[in-house]
């Protein structure tokens, strides 16, 4: 996640020496960084100008480079100004199958509002419905034996009273009146095993009605759906996330507060966001969470706040401005971030004094997307360099110039072109003169 609170500072390569090593490093590199880029500008001299051009190839290495300055002054910057962050979700939730089957319809995509119990996606039912089909088939067969074995056990019970009684009175004999029991018995088993059966088959319709119902897969809340991962004709099992539905109704945006300026920042703290792809409006929100290590990435520190949402057009994954409100400003010498060198000995400005340049060690207090406040190392007045710095190391000759296009590498190469066009130019005026 970008942020404003990040200035342009240039970051020079950590070295491995002490830092008188590392300074003498730095030194080295700078001066084969200009023999560089002096190569590459005097080939380029060398084939405006011709062969003419070598007997003054030495001088040209010597001259001094060319650099924008900015003045440094007095005043004073507001610990974090806008810093750019991206808008999350409250709670994200991921929606699957509770049966296997294939993807018969969507209903759904990315981006759509949906509301709780709302149909997402439907599965191919096919399977199901001949199951049930089968079942209730069965059931009605079930629902004829029984009839057939309760009868059977309504006439069982009859003759068992009837020679029961023929027992009684001896008209019966002993294996006779057993042979009825066994009779009845044997019905009301019967009678008992189809009711058992019917009740596992009208269960089972129950369990297929109710898989037929999760073929359905719906919205267990409200919220806009930020991936659907399912497409038709696929197969799809308990196993498969097949959306994911974002609550909305409050959201956070994630910013990168730099190390200088997180100590003005607390849990409560306030902020003004707004949301540029849906217009200008402004939401109030506040701090919910401050990490407290450094990203190593940023080297700043992630700070998460919270607003509510009544917008229903804010989408997680948009881009948000935040501003931080009620945060004290640092007085103190104000330079712009670009002069500001980060190395492994701490930041470095360059300064100008009498066309030379002189390196200096500072402190960096609050900084903005466009200014820092100096804390050390440095006094309102002086004339610090914001563009050409690469190309230059301590007590170098210096010259001026007032654009950015000017200076640094672009601003040798013009000025070298531009000698080699004169001394073409004069040349030709020679060889004029002469003829």
């Amino acid at each position: 996640m970008g942020s404003a609170s990040h200035r342009p500072i240039h970051k020079r390569g950590a070295v491995n020496n002490s830092e008188a090593g590392g300074s003498s490093l730095q030194a080295k590199n700078r001066f084969f960084l200009i023999l560089a880029f002096l190569s590459v500008a005097l080939l380029i001299a060398f084939s405006l100008s011709g062969c003419s051009s070598k007997t003054s190839t030495t001088g040209r290495v010597s001259q001094a480079i060319p650099v924008q300055t900015a003045t440094a002054q007095i005043g004073d910057v507001s610990s974090v100004n806008a810093l750019t962050g991206t808008v999350t979700a409250n709670i994200e939730t991921n929606v699957g199958t509770k049966v296997d089957g294939m993807v018969q319809a969507v209903y759904v995509d990315m981006g759509d509002h949906v509301s709780t119990g709302q149909a997402l996606a439907q599965l191919d039912p096919t399977d199901l419905n001949r199951q049930l089909a089968q079942t209730q088939a069965q059931i009605q067969v079930d629902q004829a034996n029984i009839q057939s074995d309760q009868a059977s056990s309504s006439q069982a019970a009859t003759n068992y009273q009837r020679d029961q009684s023929l027992y009684n009175s001896g008209a019966l004999s002993q294996s006779d009146f057993d042979t009825t029991q066994l009779a009845l018995s044997t019905a009301q088993a019967g009678l008992q095993a189809a009711q058992g059966t019917l009740a596992k088959d009208e269960a089972a319709v129950a369990i297929i009605k109710q898989e037929l119902d999760e073929l359905t897969i719906t919205s267990p809340v409200d919220g806009i759906v930020v991936t659907r991962s399912i497409e038709l004709g696929e197969e799809i099992s308990t196993a498969t996330t097949c959306f994911t539905i974002a609550q909305t109704s409050t959201l956070y945006v994630t910013v990168n507060v730099s190390e200088q300026n997180i100590s003005g920042v607390k849990q409560g703290t306030t902020a003004q966001i707004t949301v540029p792809d849906v217009g200008t409006t402004v939401f109030q929100g506040q701090v919910t969470e401050i990490s407290p290590t450094l990203d190593p990435t940023s080297h700043a520190y992630p700070v998460q706040i919270q607003f509510l949402n009544p917008d229903p057009a804010i989408l997680p994954g948009m881009t948000a401005s935040v501003l931080f409100t009620g945060l004290q400003s640092q007085p103190g010498v104000i330079i712009p971030v670009q002069a500001i060198e980060e190395t492994p000995q701490g930041s470095e400005v360059f300064t100008v004094e009498n066309s030379v340049a002189h390196l200096n060690l500072v402190q960096i207090g609050a900084t903005s997307s466009t200014q820092a406040v100096v804390t050390s190392g440095l006094q309102a007045g002086e004339q610090v360099v914001i563009t050409g710095q690469d190309l230059l190391s301590d007590n170098v000759r210096v010259a001026v110039v007032q654009n950015a296009s000017q200076a640094g590498v672009q601003g040798m190469i013009n000025q070298l072109q531009q000698g080699a066009g004169a001394k073409r130019g004069a040349a030709g005026a020679k060889q004029g003169a002469a003829q």
